[in-house]
Parts: structure tokens; C-alpha cells; sequence
């Protein structure tokens, strides 16, 4: 049986903050590494025009 105290609580509700921040940030990454590209895209004019 597991003992389930205020301390864990709070340490579990610790890492899931962490998971969050950490997924926000990848989430941030990959868009600024998708803005970068297209970018680059515009500024090699490597996109047809219609």
C-alpha cells in the first residue's frame, strides 16, 4: 500500500508542472524553427509563384 501524503502530492503535482513547461517549450522550439524556415524559403525564393 502506498502512503499518500501532502509531500507527495506536491511532488507529484511538481513534476507534472514540469512536463508542461517542458512541453511548451518544445512546442516553442518547433515553431520558431518553422518560422526560421520559412524564412530562409523567402529569402532564397525557393517557393513557385502562381
Amino acid at each position: 500500500m502506498k502512503l499518500t501524503t501532502p509531500f507527495t502530492i506536491l511532488k507529484q503535482n511538481f513534476r507534472e508542472m514540469d512536463f508542461i513547461k517542458e512541453a511548451i517549450n518544445n512546442k516553442r522550439l518547433a515553431t520558431e524553427r518553422l518560422h526560421e524556415d520559412y524564412r530562409k524559403m523567402y529569402k532564397n525564393h525557393q517557393f513557385a509563384y502562381y
